[in-house]
């Protein structure tokens, strides 16, 4: 596999697995079903989102044989003041389940610090949902280590 930054002719196969990538995220934190979240609000969001990330060059696509079959985002963090620390966000990172367990999603990772490192960060950070056990697995065998606790509770009806 290869791994580079998306372009824009990459937007249509991008915007197709990110999608999918959704419809498994619905299954650790369930917010309706994909055609529920599918409308076309939402679908523009998407869209205006995944080009904005290819804009800024902060979306890696990890293709075999011209199939783009990885995507991972990178971003700095939501922090307002100026630190001493440059932390940066690895988010939507997700290989095709026919591509899987040949090391794409690390070399995804790998593609992103790097790319962090070189726009000055000193600091990546990740989410991952707490039932994704294959995640957690591999992002622990890279290196990353709990840094926080998210927790929810359902507000009933």
């Amino acid at each position: 596999s290869t791994i580079s930054v998306a372009g824009y002719n990459d937007i249509n196969a991008v915007e197709a697995i990110w999608w999918r990538l959704l419809n498994h995220q619905q299954t650790l934190d369930y917010r309706g079903s994909v055609e529920q979240l599918r409308t076309p609000k939402n679908a523009d969001r998407v869209r205006r989102f995944l080009e904005g990330r290819i804009r800024q060059g902060r979306l890696a696509v990890a293709k075999i044989s011209d199939e783009i079959v990885g995507i991972c985002t990178f971003s700095p963090d939501g922090f307002l003041l100026d630190a001493p620390n440059a932390v940066w966000e690895i988010s939507d990172v997700w290989v095709e389940p026919h591509a899987r367990r040949k090391g794409i999603a690390t070399s995804l990772i790998n593609y992103a610090e790097y790319e962090c490192k070189m726009r000055g960060s000193s600091q990546v950070r990740l989410s991952v949902y707490n039932l994704n056990e294959a995640a957690i697995s591999l992002y622990e065998s890279l290196g990353f280590t709990i840094s926080a606790h998210t927790f929810s509770r359902h507000l009933g009806p």
